[in-house]
This record gives C-alpha cells, sequence and structure tokens, in this order.
C-alpha cells in the first residue's frame, strides 16, 4: 500500500502490527520526531468503512481526553492523504504487555494487580469523560482492552493503546454496537448482543488479569464460534495456578462472574480491590465469597422449651384472661365491628380515590411546556415522578388515576412543537430554537416509555441541534453527527437527520459535496428545501470558491495549477451566486452576496495578470477558457 519509504512529510521506520490498521513507526520530517502512524487504505467494502469510521471517531475522542489525562497518547492529526485515511499519534517507549507476556509467560502476582489497576485508573477517565455534548458526564468505552493494547515503558509506567473502537455513549443511546474487537476478550453480553458499555471493558481487564496470571486467556478453542460459544455458556474458567493467592483467585472471580450483578460495577471500585490486594487489605471480592460461603450454612438455636424438657423442667405457663359476655353484649359487639369494618371496606378506599384524584389533577390537563417557563416543567416532573411512587397501588386498583399517558403526552407535543417550528420556518439562528428543553421533554417522555423508536430519533436530532448551537465549529461540533447519524438509524423515513448533516457539513467541516449528498437525501424523502437550505448551500459554494482562490494565489508560479484553480473558483462563485440572487435580503445573503462581487473581482484581477505575463500561444488559449467558463 505504501508504495515508498515516505507517507506525505512522514518517513516509515518499520511496521509495528496490523489489526484493522497497518501500524506503523515513522519519523514527521518536519518536526524531526518519532510517531505512531496508522493508516487505512479506502475502498468500497462495508469492513473498510467501518474501520474508517471507527478510528476517525477514536482519533477524536482521544484528542479531548488527552486534555483530562497526560497519559493518554496524543493525536497529533488524522485526515485523507493519497487515498488513504491516517491517524499520526504520539509514540511511547516500551513493550506491549503480550510481549513481556510471550517472553516471561506469567507475572508475579502483585505486579499483575498492578498493571491491572494502572489499567482500571485510566478506564476511569474514559468512563467518566466529561461529555461535550451537553456538559453532563458521559461515558466513553474503549471497547479493543487487552495485553496487545497495553504498553509498558522502561519504567514501568503503563499506557493504553489504540482508541480505534472508543465511541461516546450519549444518553439518547446507552449502548454503542459494532462487531469490532477481539473475541477472546469480549464479554458474554457483548457477543450475544454486539453491545459495548463500561462492563465490556472490566470483562476485558479481568481476562488480562487471568492472562497475566496462567500465562493464557481462560477460555480457549478451536476456532472463533465455538469459543464464542463457549465464553456465553457460563461455565466458570479454568482454575488459576496454586502460587496465586486466594484474595487475587477471588478478585479475577468477581470479574469474570458469570452474572453481570455480581462483577465489579465501576473501574473505581475494581482499581480499589486491587490496589487493596497489593497493600495487604481487605478486599470486597474475598468478603463477598465469604458472605456466600456462610450463607449455605444452616445454624439453628434449641428452643428454650426444648432446652427446659430436656432437663424435665416443665415450661412455665401464662395466666390467661378471659371476659365473659352475656349473649345479648356479645351479639351487639358482633354487629357493631361489623359496621367498622364495613364503613373502613367503603370509605378508606373511596377516600384514597379522591385524594389520589386530587393531588393528579394539575397534571392530568393539557400544558403548553414549549411555551411554559423551563421551571414548570420541572416542578411537575418532579411532581410526576413523586406521585408515581405514592400512587403505584391507586393506579393499579384505578388505571384511570394513571398520569403516564398525560404525562407523556405533553412532553412529547412540547418536544414537537420545537421540533415542527424549527422545521417549518426559515430561520437559520440555532440559537433562536429552545434545543435543550425540546431535548429534556423528548428524555422525560422516554423515561416513561422506554421502547418508542421514533422518540429517540428525535431526541438525537434535538441533542445534534443542541450541540451545534453551542459548538459550530470543529472538532466538537463533530459530535452532532454521531447524533444525526443515529437519528437516521431511528426515523430512515425522516428528512430532519440530513437536514442536519448537511449544516454539519457546510459550516464545520466547509464540505459542500457531503452536504450537497445530505440535501439530495433530504428531497428524496420529500422535504422541500426553503430559503434557509438555498442560503446553506450558497454558503457552501462560497467558502470552497474561497479555498480554490486561495489555492490559486499560492500556485501563481505554477500557471497550469494557477489557471486550473481560478476557474474552479469562478464556477463556485457563480454556483453561490445564482443560489444568493433569488434570497437576497433573506438572513445574512446581502453580506455572502457582497463577498462574491469582491471574490469575482479578484478572480478577474488575477486573471488578468496571468494573460499578461503568459506567452501569446497561452494567452490565446487562457482567454478561449475564460470564455467558456463565463
Amino acid at each position: 500500500m505504501v508504495q515508498a519509504e515516505k507517507f506525505g512529510r512522514y518517513e516509515i521506520l518499520r511496521k509495528l502490527s496490523r489489526s484493522m490498521t497497518d501500524v506503523y513507526l515513522a519519523r514527521d520530517s518536519v518536526l524531526d520526531r518519532p510517531v505512531v502512524l496508522k493508516i487505512i487504505e479506502r475502498s468500497g467494502d462495508d469492513f473498510t468503512k467501518l474501520a474508517i469510521e471507527a478510528e476517525s471517531r477514536g482519533a477524536l475522542i482521544q484528542k479531548q481526553l488527552r486534555f483530562l489525562d497526560p497519559r493518554i497518547l496524543e493525536v497529533y492529526e488524522f485526515g485523507e492523504l493519497n487515498g488513504c485515511f491516517f491517524v499520526a499519534l504520539e509514540y511511547f517507549e516500551g513493550r506491549t504487555l503480550a510481549e513481556i507476556l510471550r517472553e516471561e509467560r506469567t507475572l508475579e502476582p502483585k505486579r499483575a494487580a498492578l498493571y491491572a489497576a494502572e489499567i482500571c485508573d485510566q478506564l476511569k477517565t474514559l468512563h467518566s469523560f466529561l461529555s461535550e455534548i451537553d456538559g453532563r458526564r458521559t461515558a466513553v468505552v474503549h471497547g479493543d482492552v487487552k495485553p496487545s493494547n497495553v504498553q509498558v515503558g522502561a519504567s514501568g509506567e503503563l499506557r493504553l493503546l489504540d482508541f480505534g473502537i472508543a465511541k461516546v455513549i450519549t444518553a439518547t443511546h446507552n449502548l454503542t454496537r459494532h462487531n469490532l474487537g477481539s473475541p477472546s476478550y469480549c464479554s458474554p453480553e457483548r457477543l450475544r448482543r454486539a453491545q459495548v458499555d463500561q462492563h465490556a471493558d472490566l470483562w476485558a481487564v479481568g481476562i488480562s488479569l487471568y492472562e497475566m496470571l496462567s500465562g493464557a486467556p481462560p477460555y480457549q478453542a478451536q476456532d472463533t464460534r465455538k469459543l464464542e460459544n463457549l465464553i456465553q455458556s457460563a461455565r466458570p474458567p479454568r482454575a488459576l495456578p496454586d502460587h496465586c493467592p486466594d484474595a487475587l483467585k477471588a478478585i479475577v472471580g468477581k470479574a469474570l462472574a458469570p452474572d453481570l450483578r455480581r462483577r465489579y460495577s465501576s473501574a473505581e471500585t475494581f482499581e480499589s480491590d486491587l490496589r487493596a490486594f497489593v497493600q495487604d487489605r481487605p478486599t470486597i471480592a474475598a468478603r463477598e465469597q465469604a458472605v456466600s460461603w456462610l450463607s449455605n450454612e444452616t445454624v439453628e438455636r434449641p428452643r428454650t422449651e426444648a432446652v427446659g424438657n430436656a432437663v424435665g423442667v416443665q415450661p412455665r405457663r401464662k395466666a390467661a384472661f378471659r371476659l365473659k359476655l352475656s349473649p345479648e353484649w356479645s351479639t351487639l359487639t358482633v354487629a357493631l365491628l361489623a359496621g367498622i369494618l364495613a364503613g373502613l371496606v367503603l370509605f378508606i378506599p373511596v377516600g384514597y380515590y379522591y385524594h389520589a384524584r386530587s393531588e393528579t389533577r394539575p397534571l392530568r390537563v393539557s400544558k403548553d411546556y414549549a411555551h411554559e417557563d423551563l421551571g414548570v416543567l420541572t416542578a411537575d416532573w418532579d411532581r410526576y415522578t413523586r406521585l408515581r411512587k405514592t400512587n403505584a397501588f391507586a393506579n393499579r386498583l384505578w388505571p384511570s388515576l394513571s398520569i403516564d399517558s398525560h404525562m407523556r403526552a405533553n412532553l412529547i407535543a412540547a418536544g414537537d412543537n420545537i421540533l415542527d417550528t424549527f422545521r417549518g420556518s426559515s430561520d437559520a439562528n440555532l440559537s433562536d430554537f429552545d434545543w435543550a428543553k425540546a431535548s429534556l421533554c423528548f428524555r422525560h417522555a422516554l423515561d416513561i416509555g422506554p421502547s418508542d423508536a421514533r422518540l429517540k430519533g428525535k431526541l438525537a436530532i434535538c441533542e445534534g441541534y443542541k450541540n451545534l448551537s453551542q459548538y459550530p465549529k470543529a472538532p466538537k461540533a463533530l459530535l452532532s453527527i454521531d447524533s444525526f447519524r443515529q437519528a437516521e438509524s431511528y426515523l430512515p423515513r425522516s428528512a430532519d437527520p440530513h437536514l442536519g448533516l448537511a449544516r454539519v457539513y457546510v459550516y464545520s467541516l466547509k464540505n459542500i459535496g457531503e452536504a450537497m449528498g445530505e440535501f439530495h437525501e433530504a428531497e428524496r424523502l420529500g422535504y422541500q428545501l426553503g430559503p434557509r437550505e438555498a442560503e446553506e448551500e450558497a454558503d457552501g459554494f462560497l467558502y470552497r470558491a474561497q479555498w480554490e482562490l486561495a489555492r490559486a494565489k499560492r500556485s501563481v508560479a505554477n500557471k497550469a495549477q494557477e489557471t486550473k484553480w481560478l476557474q474552479l473558483a469562478r464556477a463556485d462563485t457563480g454556483r453561490a451566486r445564482s443560489l444568493y440572487e433569488p434570497i437576497a435580503g433573506f438572513s445574512n445573503v446581502s453580506t455572502s452576496l457582497e463577498r462574491v462581487y469582491q471574490d469575482e473581482t479578484e478572480q478577474a484581477s488575477l486573471e488578468t495578470a496571468s494573460l499578461e505575463t503568459s506567452p501569446p500561444k497561452q494567452r490565446y488559449a487562457k482567454r478561449a477558457a475564460q470564455r467558456k467558463w463565463q
């Protein structure tokens, strides 16, 4: 794939490995520093597309995580070059844990525990990543934790490698789905449902720890299918060697428990137990194992009477007190008690019903949350969650008291109102719409009915626009692409996700080609493009024309290149003008038209200067080409 020993500015030194990508050790010839270079040659097959998408997303996440934790290797740059996708990142000198195991076979227990604890410590940064989407802590998973992706330095410092599968798990999509990863280190849930979450990372740490202690993964089979069946069978792994301490065996057993609920719930608790073992302190895993063992024993205390009988002592009898009533009083007492009981049976439920109905009445009416203050929505939601708990019994007795359908309908109506208003308007300013409120409404509606795919799609659209209104520039704006793509998967017949993607491509990535594809898809799905979309499309052509004009200025020494870029700039400027002029006066169109006219004047000046410095024959050819483009 790499024809020479150079790839752009990078000099290839040697190949390091191959997984989803070719990985090379290279030298940056401009900055004179070693780098790790990951390269994927573009092709049309689905796996390559998936790998490039994963690597691109992973590189972006890794760049952001670097600011939170200096142990995360720095991504210098990533993008397209010579028909390939590439990522250039920091080189960390050392050996992978897999290489160490091949040489030493097994590790001393406390050393293995320290390595596993350090992996967990770095996973804590990932799993508590401060999301750029809405300011909330949002999970990130690595997705491919294994010994070959752990680099150990000369002083024992450790770095997690290969974030190509890493993915943000947003509030609208709590699991990321793909089939990448190494089967030997995949959890049963991941193999069963192709789902990757924080628990999948922790399972992989447990497998890696087992391998460090025994010299081989716990589950092995003749082929991948048998291996996956073995992992999903819930059979316990083979016993660890006798020299492994019981406390560490208990930690491994908890990390690889068949029942997800018995495993470590977070990287923090896993790390805490590992460090407790290293420091010879009691561990949670050992304590749980002891409790589980004792709970199987039956211990009964002997009864006092039985002890007394055994020694021939009769138990003391308590004196009985009996009140004797006449037959008339007995009948009256029974009737009175029956009346009281009847009253209780009748009036208590009726009173309870009317009390519950009175409390829920404010939530069983139509509410226009789209135009209400956010405090009203928050107060009603707090009231709803409280009443849903306290009135659970009444709702089962009298379904008509349930407020779920009323609350959900009001929330959906508010979210739809904001989304429909944006779709039907020509307002190009995203901040004029309350995306935070729309997101909150759809999220609460999903809390009531979590299986509605359409609501998940609408929520993803609102999350995408909310992020884009806060962070219109890359790289933070690129998180909106994830949201809109997710919305597309939930709403395959809706134009909304494509309109959102087109906006990101125009203003954040300056890529009119991709944007035109999204506009075309929106039209195919029945959406009629309006002046807002016409301005976006024109802006995209203007951005590209300005880029082409800049390239022409830099190519003055090469007349052929200068002519090519000037012709392309003239064509794109013309497209922008033809889109702007029919909607002059709309939004920022008048200002943009002024810029178009300035660019056309500048292009003409450059073309004139180029003609004057050209030989006669070339000058004639250029004039002919100019007339053609005009």
